[in-house]
């Protein structure tokens, strides 16, 4: 049993296929924030602003998805028990945790500070991304070798 984690990969191999995975999940997050504001013609080169816009979504997400297990080798590979897994955590859960901590750090009233119409395009941009994302990567899990 030594060398081996639950999923039965060796240690060696698990933990790069858990950093790609983590990088892709931050990386939507960063790409939702340079489309947003790029579509807003705000200043892409302010890595402050980038981050304390990602920061709090990805905090919902990484907060949240866990405990639904997406972050397992085994249930990334199958689609169907990733997909409802992801859309549960993000939009039950994740996406509204984001919310409220964005509207937070901003000094925002929750939930008045939060626009209806701002909470809509992020979360559902952000569901596509992840969808996605999740898929490709299970794509790419399921050719990989166990």
């Amino acid at each position: 049993m030594s060398g081996y984690i639950e999923t039965n990969l060796p240690v060696d191999r698990f933990p790069r296929r858990l950093i790609w995975l983590v990088l892709g999940d931050v990386a939507v997050f960063l790409l939702f924030v340079l489309i947003g504001r790029s579509n807003h013609s705000l200043s892409l080169s302010d890595v402050g602003a980038l981050l304390s816009t990602a920061m709090p979504f990805a905090v919902g997400w990484f907060v949240v998805a866990p405990w639904f297990g997406l972050f397992r080798v085994e249930i990334n590979r199958a689609w169907q028990q990733m997909l409802p897994r992801l859309l549960g955590a993000w939009l039950v859960l994740g996406g509204p945790l984001g919310l409220v901590l964005w509207a937070w750090l901003r000094g925002r009233a929750i939930p008045g500070g939060i626009i209806p119409t701002f909470a809509f395009v992020t979360i559902g941009i952000i569901t596509a991304f992840l969808v996605i994302w999740r898929l490709a990567y299970s794509w790419w899990l399921q050719r990989q070798p166990h």
